[in-house]
């Protein structure tokens, strides 16, 4: 555990602080305008990962437990959460509508 917070927790957890004081991160700019776009990335991101586990565990009920079969479980996952991933940068799947006000 403790590794996992040195190499990866801890230097994430850093750039994301990072980014949020100089004012790159979404909602901590001065203005308001073009805010609610996050909004699709982040609920497109709960639906891809929602869909890519429930079809991770559908696959790991029915396939075998052997190396070819994990190797196609993680393909499954991995295409999915990309189709679904593209699918939400394009605003296909559901989510709020973006409140367009300028400040």
């Amino acid at each position: 555990m403790q590794q996992i917070y040195h190499y990866a927790y801890f230097p994430l957890c850093g750039t994301i602080l990072l980014l949020g004081t100089i004012g790159v991160l979404p909602r901590v700019r001065p203005s308001t305008k073009g805010e609610g776009t996050e909004r699709r990335y982040f609920y497109g991101s709960v639906w891809a990962v929602t869909i890519s586990q429930a079809l991770l565990l559908a696959f790991w009920k029915t396939l075998p437990e052997t190396r070819a079969a994990s190797l196609t479980k993680l393909a499954i996952f991995v295409c999915s959460l990309l189709l679904l991933g593209f699918a939400a940068y394009r605003g296909a799947l559901p989510a709020p509508a973006p409140s367009f006000q300028a400040n």
